[in-house]
Parts: C-alpha cells; structure tokens; sequence
C-alpha cells in the first residue's frame, strides 16, 4: 500500500511538472509567434532623402546660471538641455545627386570668407523643387553630456508622406549619441581670429559629420494611423563651421561671425508595417 501510494504521489508530480511545462511552453511558443508576427507585418521599407537648409536649422544652448564659463572659452559650455530643431523637405534619393565639396572651386571661397570647410566635405548638386506635402521635422535635445560633449539625445520627429502633409509617421528616438559640435572651433583658435599671425585657416577645418541615430514608429496620422516600425538616421552632408569665436557670460550670448553655410542632408530609411510612397 505505501508503495503503491508512493507511486501515486510520484506519478501526480510528473504529471504536475509536465502540465507546467506544457504551459510555459505554450507561452513561450505563443510569445515567440507574437513576435515573430510582428516582424513579418513590417514588410514595407524604403529610403528617404532629407535636405535642410541653414534658415530651417537652430542650435539652441540655454543659459549658463550655474557654472558660468569663463568668458572666451566655449569649451566650458554646459550642453545639457540644448536643442537642434529642424525641417526639410522629402526627396527620392534617385532624384539628388551628392557630389564632392573639397573647397578648391572658386564658390566656395573659404580663404575670402573664413566659414571652413563643409563637414563632409560633400553637397548636393541639385535639389529639386520641393512639395509642401512631404516632409521631416522635429526636435532633438541632449538629454547627457560632459560639458561641450553631448552623450546622448532625445527626439521627437514628424515624417510626412503626402496627403497634403496629413500623411505623417511619428518618431521617437532615445540613444547613446556622441558628437561635439563646437569641438572644431574649441580645438583650433585661429579658425575665425583675424589677428592671430597664423593667420585664418578656416580652409582646413573640415567639420564632423554627427553620428546616425536609429528612431521607433510610436503611430501615424492619415492614411499612417496605426503605423509601426523603425528608422534609420544617417547625416551624409552638413554645414561649414559652427562660427562661434566667444562667450559673453555678462549677457548669455555666444559672438558669431558670419552664417552658416551648406545643406544638411539625412539619408532616412524607413521599415513599416504600412504601404510607404515614393518621394516626388
């Protein structure tokens, strides 16, 4: 009798292991299933094109209350909380050719008008005329720094598809970024100095590009509601230097000569569970 109660007892264990792990099973496979049906919606992808122009792109840094820099010294700038805000229209990228910019032509003119080099050292050739319906804006602000270093970012973006601008894919993206955009200008003090006997060299300072960013579909509006997916955020072309030359702590401004110049291009590329349109 007791042997055979044993037996009873051990046979209900397994048969209580075996229905747990039946169980765990099954959420695992239905997990896995779940997944793996996710992934297989998000059939539809294509790549996107970004040209913004310099009045369509700030730099915000906010003011220095605590730790104030020294005057003249930028490489003790606070850059926690500092903002890029942007917006530029959609093109195909078979429509925009991307050529070299290696300041040797007489329009580029770096040694009559100290601006530098473009970072990358490429531009687009030719833009084509833009249409008011398909476009990229957002924010993006430096969520960790150390000082000028900027560590990582948050951003909010809007990529519009048409639909007279109502067709629109809302972006989220949250990541390690490392990039400093004054560090060119930090790191050569007689980029924009008129008086140093060194003299200008702005012609040899070729900026870096910021490193690309990977963004999650949160939703949509239009013909996108519902949307998922992913992005890809890579800058390929950008502006001269950064045309800081002093920091005036006594009224919160950072001195600049001369504007900007240059196209900012982003190479977006787009992978979602919702048809996508070619660009015009």
């Amino acid at each position: 009798m007791k042997f055979t109660a044993a037996a009873i007892a051990l046979l209900g264990l397994t048969t209580f292991h075996s229905t747990i792990d039946d169980v765990e099973g099954k959420i695992l496979r239905d997990n896995i299933g779940l997944n793996q049906a996710k992934d297989s919606a998000l059939v539809y992808s294509r790549g996107y094109l970004c040209i913004i122009r310099q009045q369509d792109f700030a730099f915000v840094v906010p003011q220095q209350l605590v730790n104030v820099p020294t005057p003249g010294q930028l490489g003790e700038l606070n850059l926690l909380g500092s903002s890029t805000i942007q917006s530029g229209g959609i093109y195909d990228p078979a429509d925009v050719q991307i050529v070299d910019r290696l300041g040797t032509s007489e329009a580029d003119n770096f040694f009559i008008f100290p601006r530098g080099q473009f970072a990358g050292q490429r531009q687009p050739k030719f833009i084509p005329q833009k249409d008011p319906g398909f476009f990229f804006n957002g924010e993006c602000v430096a969520t960790q720094v150390a000082g000028p270093q900027i560590l990582g970012h948050s951003c909010l973006f809007n990529l519009c598809l048409g639909g007279g601008g109502y067709n629109c894919l809302a972006i989220v993206a949250g990541s390690k970024f490392v990039f400093n955009p004054l560090e060119q200008v930090v790191f050569s003090d007689t980029t924009f100095n008129f008086d140093d006997e060194v003299g200008l060299n702005a012609g040899t300072v070729v900026p870096a590009l910021p490193p690309s960013y990977p963004g999650t579909i949160i939703g949509g509006t239009g013909l996108f509601m519902g949307a998922v997916g992913y992005v890809d955020v890579t800058t390929i072309t950008g502006s001269t230097l950064t045309p800081a030359v002093d920091f005036l702590p006594e009224v919160f401004k950072i001195d600049a000569i001369l504007p900007q110049a240059g196209y900012i291009t982003q190479k977006i590329n787009v992978v979602t569970n919702v048809p996508l349109p070619v660009a015009p």
